[in-house]
């Protein structure tokens, strides 16, 4: 995504001594990576306070990050779609959250649906990231653990009368279960196919 402005850097790192060129694919690797997080960042703040929801997007990143690490499901084949996939989520869970009221008793169904969905199937591979049994059986349990404290936080969130909150958590946990289905769809059809 940012091939030309990494490999600039890269160049005058190398040229400037710093780095010994013998090293200068894996600098280059991390500029790449650096600046694609930089710009995730970058955009994640802007959509976030554009839409005037910026504590609570914060706070769904940090959560959806957090699970979907462990609990797996669709990833994009190239940075630039995952970046507009990224910015795409980002965008409608800002608006879910901005304008859509669910009463109570559908927060916390789609909070134990979607829970319930990461806690059974979790963790789900895809053709980008195979996942092992060793992995399988680690990420099964971080991402049940993680899954349970953000179910538990959301509770105390809601007892606490702090709705806000606990929506977000809800919206991070159909966000998570949503592309763990849509990549075991993907991965039945790719099977289907061969």
């Amino acid at each position: 995504m940012f091939d030309r402005v990494s490999e600039k850097i890269t160049e005058n790192i190398v040229k400037s001594g710093t780095v010994v060129s013998d090293e200068k694919e894996l600098y280059l690797f991390g500029i790449q990576q650096g600046l694609t997080i930089l710009l995730n960042i970058g955009t994640t703040v802007a959509v976030s306070l554009l839409l005037g929801v910026f504590w609570q997007i914060i706070l769904f990143t940090v959560a959806y990050m957090a699970l979907r690490s462990f609990a797996g499901g669709y990833h994009a084949s190239t940075p630039q779609r995952c970046y507009v996939l990224s910015t795409l989520i980002t965008i409608i869970v800002s608006l879910l959250i901005k304008y859509v009221f669910l009463h109570i008793f559908i927060c916390i169904g789609l909070l134990i649906f979607a829970g319930t969905i990461i806690i059974v199937f979790s963790p789900i591979g895809n053709e980008n990231k195979s996942l092992d049994d060793l992995e399988k059986t680690v990420y099964k349990r971080k991402a049940v653990i993680i899954c349970i404290i953000e179910i538990l936080t959301a509770v105390v969130f809601l007892c606490l009368n702090l709705l806000s909150a606990t929506v977000c958590l809800m919206w991070t946990l159909v966000s998570v279960s949503i592309m763990m289905i849509v990549s075991a769809f993907k991965g039945k059809i790719l099977i289907a196919k061969k």
